[in-house]
């Protein structure tokens, strides 16, 4: 499921400039682009096992790139949207300050790619319990496109739109016994737009944590024939948030109405596999 958000900015002068800034939460594929920038892997999770990961960023595009890498902080609500913030609180504790990467500013030609390390330090003073911050690559802005010159400019005032790109993945940084577990609840059919059957649930996060998987839905007929009807992966519930709102768009084969049998939804460890929860809505 991917999400986007705008974060226009004007600056006055002979031309004002809005800045967009387009955001993903979470993702389908393995490897995360945006615009012409790719990168591998998805997200960063430091849990004692390594101390340095190395990300790959690639330049898909045709025109020769520049990105700055920095730090955001983000709170999630329930319905998996990430608000920036400047301070901590209870349950929602920053990784910035004990995590340093290196470069901190990346050109790159068309199909190149680059390395990216990544390096967590100081962490024999941290209280148990996860840390989170979130990387951001931002492409840095084209001064003057080529092909445009210096022109006479009267008293009018025009306006020139720029879209400038960047992508934030979650680093996690972990300590101690994780003892999160997750649950489904409250499962509902409901159809959008008269159109299209859409499964909503909720999944509930209890633990010192975040939660992190893919979903699986499954629809068993009265007869025992299962179909796969979605697949949703990427889905993370960040600390301190216990709750997360799904709507998920299924796809009914040609012969099936969901009229009696059940819907199985299933969420599973990325990579692993293992089951995290499970529930059933009986029609």
């Amino acid at each position: 499921m991917n999400s986007k958000v705008k974060d226009p900015s004007i600056h006055t002068s002979f031309f004002r400039y809005i800045l967009l800034f387009v955001f993903l939460t979470t993702f389908v594929i393995p490897l995360f682009a945006q615009g012409d920038l790719l990168i591998y892997p998805r997200r960063v999770v430091f849990d004692g096992k390594k101390k340095i990961e190395k990300l790959v960023l690639s330049n898909t595009g045709k025109d020769t790139a520049v990105y700055n890498i920095s730090f955001l902080e983000y709170k999630m609500n329930t319905n998996g949207e990430l608000k920036i913030i400047s301070e901590s609180e209870e349950g929602l504790n920053f990784a910035s300050s004990n995590v340093r990467f290196f470069p901190r500013k990346v050109t790159l030609a068309p199909n190149e790619a680059q390395t990216v390390k990544v390096q967590i330090r100081n962490t024999q003073n941290l209280t148990d319990g996860e840390y989170r911050s979130h990387l951001y690559f931002r492409a840095e802005e084209d001064k003057e496109p080529l092909g445009q010159t210096n022109k006479k400019r009267d008293s009018t005032i025009s306006v020139q739109l720029k879209a400038i790109f960047g992508i934030a993945i979650p680093c996690i940084v972990r300590k101690g016994t994780n003892t999160t577990t997750v649950t489904i609840s409250d499962l509902k059919l409901l159809q959008l737009n008269n159109r299209y059957d859409v499964l909503q649930f909720n999944l509930n996060r209890n633990g010192n944590m975040s939660a992190y998987g893919d979903f699986t839905i499954n629809y068993i007929t009265t007869n025992n024939v299962v179909y796969e009807v979605a697949k949703m992966k990427g889905v993370g519930v960040y600390t301190p948030g216990n709750l997360r709102i799904l709507k998920i768009k299924l796809n009914k084969p040609a012969t099936i109405n969901f009229e009696g049998g059940e819907f199985k939804v299933i969420f599973t460890k990325n990579e692993s596999k293992k089951v995290l929860a499970e529930a059933v809505l009986k029609l």
